[in-house]
């Protein structure tokens, strides 16, 4: 199965007038979250996914530009993306062996990356790592990493 790691797009900066959950995306970060998406529309070949975002309004507003290129249907929210213990998203986000994405925040899914793989990346804006995941063995291969800035895919035969 495929695990999808999205880090959302560039965002508003945290003042005394907007917390840090309710930063949106700016213009910026809405393309580059659209370029990305789009990026891995093509890799997944209109397979469909279950994307679960953090509760925060720019990982939701990036699972839902995620949604449209990818042809999600549903988004679901998850507090368990505003931690760093894998063990329990897996365990409550898991179900089956259908491909899911997790849109959160970089430290997380750094954390989420290095336990489901071995590989430490830091995810830029809007950077998706894609890992294909072994439920038996719970652990998985880095088989990609797309930024907004790729211009072209490339996939072995």
């Amino acid at each position: 199965m495929y695990i999808i790691l999205m880090r959302h797009g560039e965002a508003v900066p945290q003042t005394d007038e907007i917390p840090n959950k309710e930063r949106s995306l700016t213009p910026k970060g809405m393309r580059q979250a659209r370029r990305a998406s789009r990026i891995l529309g093509r890799f997944l070949k209109e397979n469909p996914i279950r994307i679960y975002t953090s509760p925060y309004v720019r990982t939701r507003q990036t699972a839902g530009i995620l949604a449209e290129e990818c042809f999600a249907e549903e988004i679901h929210t998850a507090d368990e993306l505003l931690q760093g213990n894998w063990q329990m998203v897996r365990n409550h986000l898991i179900q089956d062996g259908s491909p899911i994405a997790l849109v959160s925040h970089h430290p997380f899914l750094q954390s989420y990356l290095l336990s489901t793989c071995s590989a430490a990346i830091k995810f830029d804006l809007a950077g998706i790592a894609v890992i294909d995941y072994d439920l038996s063995w719970n652990q998985g291969k880095l088989i990609g990493y797309f930024t907004s800035s790729l211009k072209q895919l490339k996939k072995e035969n």
